[in-house]
């Protein structure tokens, strides 16, 4: 891995490559005016925002064939079964026929294609010459697996399919799509499709390396969008990938803003228009994609609770809790200090929006490390309550006993293999070493946590991902309550609970309602 990134906890920090192409002209049909389509200031990860029918699909294919080594298209319509077709294997490592594949908007094979080129990647890992192989299929099998938390996958270069998925909560193996929502569907072969491309093009040296990804949102649900942003950057930068993403989903625009940040830059296309100039994710622009986020600032019109929460992590955390079904939430991420701007902001929009004397549209999560902002006539908290943590912050829910059992672990044995592994992690060893005496709920664990996640989970499961299985799958209890703590449990769970445990759902209306048994 080149020394820019690490891997740390499953997830890969550091920064994007800088963007190989910077400006770019491409033939505009005549139905749309004819000419050159002109784009300039390309990002590492440039989206392209735009309606139906403003060329978006047509400009990316255009652009493929400038390159058809170093381009590769990933076409919107995705259909098919995930079986294993060798008649696709060399297809998989040539971009030409690769582009032969990819003429249209619609591939009836698509998957099968997608699964073949499994089998080639681990041909090329096979013809590579050298110690030191570019890439493994362990690091491929980590980058996939936030993206489908609740499975299993392993890759393989000698059975068929090339492929082992394992539904986690069963044990039970994927062989085919109708096991699979079509969600789940269309982000596993999405995901195997950029992989492999790029594990290949890693192998042969290849340069530059251009992924031109045609409306990746197509059948997929919001918080399914939100991890498929999170899992396109990791790969941008592990792979020194520059992305083109098309799309139409305020959703995926304002995840890919909020991982990528400045890396990230849209261009607004319009049918007539030919040139653009690509603008920089700036923070105003982060601010309002994301109270434009499609479900986000939809959801408290239509009685579902906003939920401000401080950064990324929280992000990834709190937008999974909802596809459990137990409550419903629409998620807002803000850095750090910043959620008291979104807050007011969001204050004033909904002074506007909402009838006066309407309840509750959501809340603002803080850590228990900051003061909470005490409702004033400069602080109005009318639509948007500040709630706190009982504990230090997010990454403490990490080592409660409720999510230690999703990996078969209670604190005795978790702190020890902690201290275990200690002296493996440098200047971080003294502390890690210490853990036997961590008061879980209020040590700090902002510069640590990444490594306490690879100590102890095999699966390499980001740790965002534990806590959020273990906050969706009922209203929480035990330790896990205690940490989140009574305000924050009531706010959002409600407060009332039947001898059975049902969870009580509570609306932007605020009224209480039974929601999903637990």
């Amino acid at each position: 891995m080149p020394e820019l990134w690490r891997r740390e906890g499953g997830r890969v920090t550091g920064n994007l490559q800088a963007p190989t192409i910077t400006d770019i002209e491409v033939p505009r049909p005549g139905y749309l005016g004819g000419g050159l389509w002109a784009i300039s200031g390309l990002r590492p990860i440039t989206i392209l925002f735009g309606k139906n029918g403003s060329g978006k699909s047509k400009l990316l294919r255009e652009w493929r064939d400038l390159n058809r080594e170093s381009n590769h298209y990933v076409l919107p319509e995705r259909a098919g079964d995930i079986g294993y077709n060798a008649g696709y294997l060399i297809s998989g490592l040539a971009g030409s026929t690769r582009r032969d594949e990819s003429t249209r908007n619609f591939s009836a094979e698509y998957r099968m294609q997608v699964v073949a080129r499994i089998q080639a990647y681990f041909a090329a890992r096979g013809d590579h010459r050298g110690e030191n192989l570019p890439t493994s299929p362990e690091e491929l099998e980590s980058l996939v697996q936030p993206l489908l938390p609740d499975f299993d996958i392993g890759l393989s270069g000698t059975k068929n399919p090339p492929y082992r998925l394992t539904r986690l909560v069963d044990g039970s193996t994927i062989a085919n799509v109708d096991l699979l929502s079509s969600g789940e569907t269309q982000v596993l072969t999405l995901a195997i499709d950029i992989l492999t491309v790029a594990a290949i093009w890693e192998i042969q040296g290849q340069s530059p390396r251009l992924v031109l990804i045609d409306e990746p949102d197509a059948h997929i649900h919001p918080d399914l969008q939100v991890r498929f942003a999170d899992f396109l950057v990791d790969v941008a930068k592990r792979f020194e990938l520059q992305v083109v993403v098309a799309t139409h989903s305020t959703t995926l625009l304002s995840a890919i803003g909020q991982f990528a940040k400045s890396d990230a830059g849209v261009a607004y296309l319009q049918m007539n228009v030919a040139n653009y100039w690509v603008q920089p994710f700036t923070e105003v622009l982060r601010e309002l994609s994301a109270c434009l986020g499609g479900h986000a600032l939809m959801g408290p019109l239509f009685g579902v609770p906003l939920l401000l929460v401080e950064g990324d992590d929280d992000y990834r955390i709190w937008s999974q809790v909802p596809r459990y079904h137990h409550i419903s939430l629409s998620v807002i991420p803000a850095g750090g200090d910043e959620i008291k701007k979104f807050q007011r902001t969001l204050e004033d929009l909904f002074a506007s929006l909402r009838d006066a004397g309407a309840p509750l549209a959501g809340y603002a999560l803080i850590d228990s490390d900051k003061g909470k902002p005490v409702p004033s006539e400069s602080n109005p908290q009318v639509h948007i309550r500040f709630v706190q943590l009982a504990c230090h912050e997010s990454e403490n829910l990490y080592l409660t006993d409720e999510v230690l059992t999703f990996l078969n672990l209670d604190w005795d044995a978790a702190s020890a293999r902690i201290v275990g592994r200690a002296s493996d992690f440098g200047n971080k060893a003294e502390q890690l070493a210490a853990a036997v005496s961590w008061n879980r709920q209020t040590v700090d664990l902002k510069g640590i946590i990444e490594e306490v996640a690879s100590i102890l989970d095999p699966k390499r499961v980001h740790w965002t991902l534990r806590v959020a299985r273990a906050l969706g799958t009922k209203r929480p209890t035990g330790q896990l309550e205690a940490f989140l703590g009574e305000e924050v449990v009531t706010s959002l769970w409600g407060a009332d609970r039947t001898s059975q445990g049902t969870a009580i759902n509570v609306t932007a209306a605020g009224a209480d309602e039974a929601g999903a048994s637990e």
